[in-house]
C-alpha cells in the first residue's frame, strides 16, 4: 500500500493544505500490518489510529500526541484560512482537552493572533514541551489555556533540541578541560590559558581562510578574555566584530543589504546560501537575544547551548561579513556564562573545528540546503542577489540536534588531545628557550621566534624562513639552533613515531 495514500499527522496536513516548503524527517502513515514496508524515513501506525473524521483538528491532535514537535509545520498550518475557526470550535466543544489546549496555545504563540475562546479558570497546567523528550526552559504559566510554556525560545525564534545522553555534560567537560592542567604551576597554567586563547583567536580566522595582524589578534584575544565581565549585547557584538575588520569596512548596525554565501570566478558566481532579508535579519536578531536568555536558563548542557546559539546566529547572518567568527565567539561566551570554562581554563573549540573543517562545512550545508529549497532569488549582473519571496519563516524554528552532537565530539577531542598536546609543546618551548639562551647571543624575541618555528616544524628551519623572516640572523646561529633542538627532542620524536 503506498505510503502517500495513508498519511497521518503532519504528512496529512502538508498534503491537505499543499505546503510544498515543509519537510519531514519522518513521515507517519497508517497501514495494515501485512502491507508495512519499513523505512527509516517512515513510521507506520495501525489503521485504528486513523481519525474517524478527516479534519484539521484531528490530524493536529495526532501530530501533537505522537510526532516530534514541528513548530515550522504548525505555523504553516495555523496560517491557513479555515484553521483558526476550526480550533476555536474545538475549544468551545471541549475546552479542557489537553491537545485542544496545546493547539490553542501554539496557535497564539506562533501566529500572534488571538483565539476567540474564554480563558480556562480551573484544571491542571500541562507542559508545552515534553521535558522527557526535549531540553526545556523554566516554565512560564500561560493562564488562558493553562499551559506551562517551557519552550526554549518564543513564537518567533526557537531552539528546540532533543535530549541526547551522548552529549558531553558540564561536569565531564570541566574535568576533561582542567585535567591536563592539574599538575602544573599556576604560572604555567596562566601562560597555557593565554596561549589557548591565542590559538582560538588564530584558528577561528583560519576557518575563514583569513589571517589576523598581530595587533588585531591581541584585541580579539582581549575580547575573549573579557567575556566574563561584559554582558553580550548588540553593541558588544558590533564592537567585537569591528576588532577583526579593516577600518575601511567597519559595521555599525545589522546589515541593510542582502548578502549570500557562495563562490565567484571569471564570468560566473555560485550561490550556496541566502540568509534572511535585511529587515527580517533585524527582526530575528531582536528575538535572538530573547532566545539567548531562554537557552542560557534551560537545562541543556553547556555544549548544546553553545551549539544552539552560535548556529542560530550564523544562519541569520546579521552582518555583511565576520558572522562565522562571531558565531564561534558566541560559543566561547556561552561556555563562560555556564561556568564550564573561565580565565584559568580555556577551551579552543575553533582549533578542534579546524581539524575537522570538512565535517563543520557539511553540517552547515545540510541545514543550508533545506532552507535554499524554499528561497527564490535572482543573481544580478553585478553578482548581488535579490530575494523574490517571503522567507522569514525559514529561519525561525531550525533543528540544532546535529550541531550539538558535532560540537560535543569536537569538545572531547580538544580536551583529551589538543590541550595536552599544546601544553606539552609549551613545556618544550620553555626547555628549548633555556638552552637557546645559553648558546646564542640573540634578543629574546628572536629566540622565541626560532623556538616556535623549530617546534612547529619538528626541528627544521626551511630555506624560505631562513631567507625571509629569519634573514637577519646568521646561518651559523640557525644551524646551531637546529642542533640544540635535535639534542633535546629527537629521541623523544622518534619514540613518539614508533608508538
Amino acid at each position: 500500500m503506498p505510503v502517500s495514500s495513508n498519511p497521518l499527522g503532519y504528512a496529512w496536513l502538508i498534503e491537505h493544505f499543499s505546503l510544498p516548503h515543509q519537510y519531514l524527517a519522518v513521515v507517519c502513515c497508517s497501514a495494515k500490518i501485512s502491507c508495512i514496508n519499513k523505512e527509516a524515513s517512515s513510521q507506520f501506525y495501525p489503521v485504528s489510529y486513523r481519525p474517524h473524521n478527516d479534519t484539521t483538528v484531528d490530524y493536529l491532535t495526532f501530530a501533537l500526541k505522537y510526532e516530534s514537535l514541528n513548530l515550522s509545520c504548525l505555523t504553516a498550518v495555523f496560517l491557513q484560512k479555515t484553521v483558526k475557526s476550526e480550533i476555536e470550535q474545538a475549544l468551545h466543544a471541549n475546552p479542557t482537552s489537553k491537545y485542544n489546549r496545546l493547539m490553542g496555545f501554539y496557535f497564539e504563540l506562533l501566529t500572534y493572533q488571538t483565539l476567540e475562546v474564554p480563558d480556562l479558570s480551573t484544571g491542571n497546567y500541562v507542559d508545552a514541551v515534553d521535558a522527557k523528550r526535549y531540553y526545556v526552559a523554566p516554565p512560564q504559566r500561560e493562564r488562558k489555556f493553562r499551559v506551562n510554556n517551557n519552550l526554549v525560545g518564543n513564537g518567533w525564534l526557537s531552539a528546540l533540541m532533543t535530549r541526547n545522553a551522548g552529549l558531553i555534560g558540564n561536569d565531564e567537560l570541566c574535568d576533561l578541560a582542567r585535567k591536563p592542567l592539574a599538575h602544573h604551576s599556576m604560572e604555567l597554567l596562566a601562560r597555557a590559558t593565554h596561549y589557548l586563547i591565542a590559538l582560538e583567536t588564530k584558528s577561528t580566522n583560519e576557518i575563514e581562510a583569513e589571517t589576523l595582524t598581530p595587533g588585531k589578534q591581541m584585541k580579539f584575544m582581549f575580547a575573549l578574555e573579557s567575556i566574563n565581565h561584559d554582558d553580550l549585547t548588540k553593541e558588544k557584538l558590533i564592537a567585537t566584530l569591528n576588532i577583526i575588520k579593516d577600518k575601511h569596512y567597519q559595521e555599525f548596525d545589522y546589515r541593510y543589504q542582502q548578502n549570500y554565501l557562495g563562490k565567484s570566478g571569471r564570468g560566473y558566481a555560485s550561490v550556496n546560501y541566502v540568509p534572511p532579508k535585511p529587515g527580517d535579519a533585524h527582526n530575528l536578531m531582536g528575538h535572538w537575544f530573547t532566545l539567548r536568555e531562554r537557552v542560557l536558563s534551560s537545562d541543556m548542557p553547556a555544549i548544546a547551548k553553545a551549539a544552539a546559539l552560535s548556529s542560530s546566529f550564523v544562519y541569520i547572518h546579521p552582518f555583511m561579513d565576520g558572522n562565522g567568527r562571531l558565531s564561534r565567539y558566541i560559543m566561547q561566551d556561552t561556555l563562560y556564562r555556564d561556568k564550564v570554562i573561565d580565565q584559568q581554563c580555556a577551551l579552543p573549540l575553533s582549533s578542534g573545528i579546524l581539524k575537522d573543517i570538512g565535517g563543520y562545512y557539511r553540517l552547515l550545508s545540510e541545514t543550508s540546503r533545506l532552507i535554499m529549497k524554499s528561497v527564490h532569488f535572482e543573481l544580478l549582473d553585478n553578482y548581488s542577489v535579490t530575494v523574490l519571496n517571503d522567507t522569514a519563516e525559514l529561519y525561525r524554528h531550525l533543528c540544532f540536534d546535529a550541531h550539538a552532537h558535532y560540537l560535543s565530539d569536537v569538545s572531547r577531542k580538544v580536551a583529551v588531545e589538543l590541550i595536552p598536546d599544546e601544553l606539552e609543546k609549551l613545556q618544550q618551548f620553555d626547555r628549548l628557550m633555556e638552552h637557546l639562551n645559553e648558546s646564542l647571543d640573540l634578543p629574546e624575541k628572536d629566540l622565541g621566534l626560532i623556538a616556535n618555528l623549530l617546534i612547529g616544524s619538528q626541528g627544521k628551519i626551511s630555506v624560505k624562513k631562513r631567507t625571509g623572516t629569519l634573514q637577519p640572523i646568521h646561518t651559523d646561529d640557525l644551524n646551531r639552533a637546529e642542533a640544540i633542538y635535535a639534542d633535546l627532542f629527537n629521541d623523544l620524536d622518534n619514540d613518539t613515531a614508533l608508538h
